[in-house]
């Protein structure tokens, strides 16, 4: 009797991010914004749009290349540590939720207020920084990858904060106290 043997191909194999090549760099560093244009995607079609801090007179889409720049560093971080063990894993956690916290984030400034939005960036950088010690503890490289943005996440978070200070009523001059 004749014995037939399906021969079984993985489709989407090639798209291992996770390999130890080239590609799967690529595709590491490529994959958070890749998600980030699928998120845009289906707000666009319930008509959100994505906000992005741009201090000082800079303009949106300059906030925009900033913010998402950083998803690609954070890609190629979790990559360099996603397969040097348990903390390497564990590493490579932290990094996801915060490359995840990062895609949402412009989505969520809309209904906030500037205190509001001030303590979701102050708890996305504190998650940034968790990440960032745990991958500095796998691969010092990896932390040094990720520094750029974290430095504009912990620029936004201090801008946002120092405003939302600023123009509160127990910092700021009130009204009443502006009238002569």
């Amino acid at each position: 009797m004749a014995t037939i043997t399906a021969v079984s191909k993985q489709f989407f194999s090639g798209l291992d991010a996770d390999r130890h090549n080239a590609l799967g760099l690529a595709l590491s560093a490529a994959l958070p914004l890749a998600v980030f244009v699928i998120a845009n995607g289906i707000a666009q079609l319930n008509g959100m749009v994505p906000l992005f801090f741009a201090p000082f007179g800079l303009t949106g889409w300059m906030g925009g290349v900033l913010h998402l720049g950083s998803l690609p560093l954070f890609g190629a971080a979790r990559w360099m540590v996603a397969s040097r063990g348990e903390r390497g894993r564990v590493a490579g956690y932290w990094v996801v939720a915060l490359m995840a916290g990062m895609i949402v984030q412009p989505f969520l400034v809309m209904p906030l207020d500037t205190l509001a939005l001030s303590i979701v960036s102050f708890s996305l950088l504190v998650v940034g920084l968790g990440a960032m010690v745990r991958v500095a503890e796998v691969d010092p490289k990896a932390a040094m990858i990720m520094a750029p943005g974290m430095a504009w996440m912990g620029f936004s978070a201090f801008v946002g904060l120092s405003f939302a200070a600023a123009w509160a009523p127990p910092f700021a001059v009130t009204n009443s106290q502006g009238a002569a």
